[in-house]
């Protein structure tokens, strides 16, 4: 054999044991642990074995497949808008009076219209009132104008991104809360334009998820302990934490601290081992393959008291500054303007934590004393970061912010327990039916194709594993739809193998010796599976961006499905029969 045909079989060897070191992690949550212990992530981690992949690469079940919480949120935006109309009234009134010294000026909020009216006390400042009003606050338009009354309305694509951002920003502090609870499978997306669905596998205390999400978010800004920069090193090397705890030391931030997968763990590490007046808040470091889950947590040495929360919070806008980093820029009411100017000029060179829910989003360094209630908060450039990372920093940082600050009411529209739809025993069954259906399929094979069928049969044993794999390092949910895509996938995979032994069939009719009709046969075959499987991704990708929920699962695994049957059926069982008729040098082919 040639050098070219040993890095292809040494491909696929490697892809081979890549997939089922993956799918580790999915035998243990599924097989080796009973359906009440499936959901606890720490007792998996402590099951599987030192060389497995994490915990985070596996494939989940659904709701569908194994019961839990169904619960659907609606966002107040309304109440939300109007609150954010009597908010900017107050700033308007106090902007004129006071920071401009235009006349006194009254404004009233007619909350159902979400309109504003402002009202002059001397006639004859209406027009420069006017005209300062529009050119600072764009944000609102103006309706009507009758003599020293001016009425002024939320700009109607600013009331939508409102909408947006608050829907997103209830979100946010759900993922956070249920994280905190430690759901293996959690799933929250936006359901229309005001409501969120949130899925939770494997629970069964409806109230207990309602507490927990129903509750208010609390935005803290906290500052940070440095009289020791190296105080979690101390602490590991003086109490080293247990073994395969995946406890570990990092510098990442410039100073010590410590980091781990497990957040459980890492709390049960620390606990009791800090100073009087101190505590530990945890940073999650998102997954760049799953930005809903915490590839793992940083902690963070604070001092208890809460000098200043997000209810003194105003605004919170990521943008660009002048020399092309990403910023968020904040702003305070008075009172929380007064206790942020305190803060800083008494913490010049500290970090100051931004808190929600007990986790920590920034830690910003105080530069200089900050006065007028604005502030800004630079992401920087350091790091292997890119640009749009740092960007996407800056937006999500912004979100925490006005999380905390204006989060708009969020009230329980359904929540109910769902069993599971199949049940165990219809499992089993559904199990054994795909068992025998593929056990027919490789037997149709290796009769009617003989030894072609059965190198056919091994790419599509090939072809399932690859999608269990692709689902897990995704960590995606299985649900019924999933599973039909995955059938319909192993399908289009038999599919191609026909389409290329039925070409090498139709080429030694014609008289081509067993090398001539292999490589001809898969020559001719390959635009063919390949348009078909091209179509197929297109439709794949149409489901995906434009589906939800069940419909999305379903496009995940034809996606996965049809990269896993291109390669299996073009590339993997070509390199096989390869192998067999030039390896070999054999005279004729067994199709």
């Amino acid at each position: 054999m040639d050098r070219g045909w040993w890095w292809k079989f040494g491909l696929i060897v490697a892809v081979t044991l890549a997939t089922v070191w993956l799918l580790v992690p999915t035998y243990y949550s599924l097989v080796v642990l009973t359906p009440a212990e499936r959901n606890k992530i720490a007792l998996l981690e402590q099951r599987l074995p030192a060389w497995s992949p994490p915990a985070r690469y596996r494939l989940n079940l659904g709701l569908d497949l194994q019961g839990g919480i169904h619960m659907v949120m609606r966002v107040d935006t309304k109440t939300a808008l109007q609150k954010r109309t009597e908010r900017r009234g107050q700033q308007i009134a106090r902007y004129i009076t006071q920071d401009k010294k235009l006349g006194e000026v009254k404004a009233d909020t007619d909350p159902e219209r979400l309109q504003l009216t402002l009202t002059a006390t001397d006639p004859a400042t209406m027009d420069a009132i006017e005209k300062e009003v529009l050119a600072t606050f764009t944000d609102f338009s103006k309706v009507s104008r009758d003599g020293a009354t001016l009425v002024l309305a939320p700009d109607e694509s600013q009331v939508n991104r409102f909408r947006e951002e608050s829907v997103d920003q209830a979100m946010l502090v759900i993922r956070n809360r249920i994280d905190k609870w430690g759901v293996a499978e959690l799933d929250v997306r936006k359901l229309g334009t005001d409501s969120i669905q949130i899925s939770l596998p494997g629970r069964s205390d409806p109230e207990q998820a309602k507490e927990l999400v129903g509750t208010t978010a609390q935005l803290e800004f906290r500052m940070v302990d440095d009289t020791n920069p190296n105080f979690f090193r101390e602490m590991f090397q003086n109490t080293p934490p247990p073994e395969n705890s995946g406890i570990t030391v990092t510098d990442e931030e410039g100073f010590a601290q410590l980091k781990g997968a497990n957040r459980e763990a890492l709390l049960a590490y620390v606990k009791d081992k800090t100073p009087q007046d101190r505590e530990v808040a945890l940073e999650c470091i998102a997954n760049p393959l799953k930005k809903n889950d915490c590839l793992a947590y940083r902690t963070y040495l604070l001092h208890q008291d809460v000098p200043l929360t997000g209810e003194s919070l105003e605004s919170a806008q990521a943008s660009i500054s002048q020399i092309n980093e990403p910023e968020v820029n904040i702003t305070f009411d008075p009172v929380g303007a007064r206790e942020f100017e305190r803060l800083t000029e008494a913490s010049v060179g500290k970090r100051m934590a931004i808190v929600l829910d007990d986790y920590v989003h920034s830690a910003p360094r105080i530069n200089e004393k900050i006065a007028g209630g604005s502030a800004r908060i630079t992401m920087g450039r350091a790091g292997s970061k890119s640009f749009e990372e740092w960007l996407g920093e800056a937006q999500t940082l912004a979100l925490v912010l006005k999380a905390g600050a204006l989060p708009a009411p969020v009230t329980t529209g359904e929540i109910r327990q769902v069993g599971a739809s199949l049940g165990e025993e219809l499992v089993r069954k559904g199990g054994m039916a795909a068992l025998v259906g593929l056990a027919l399929v490789v037997l149709f094979m290796a009769l009617y194709y003989r030894k072609a069928g059965l190198i056919a049969d091994v790419a599509l044993v090939l072809n399932g594993l690859l999608i269990l794999a692709g689902l897990a390092i995704f960590n995606a949910t299985l649900t019924l739809p999933g599973i039909a895509g995955f059938v319909l996938t192993l399908g289009i995979a038999v599919d191609a193998n026909v389409l290329i032994n039925e070409r090498i069939r139709e080429e030694l009719s014609h008289g081509k010796t067993a090398r001539q009709a292999v490589d001809q046969g898969y020559d001719r075959a390959f635009w063919t599976i390949f348009d078909s499987h091209v179509t197929a991704l297109i439709a794949g990708f149409i489901l995906f961006a434009t589906g939800t929920g069940p419909i999305r699962g379903f496009a995940t695994t034809l996606i996965i499905g049809l990269l896993a049957s291109l390669f299996t059926s073009i590339f993997v069982t070509r390199v096989i029969v390869t192998y067999f008729v030039h390896g070999r040098n054999a005279q004729t082919v067994s199709v």
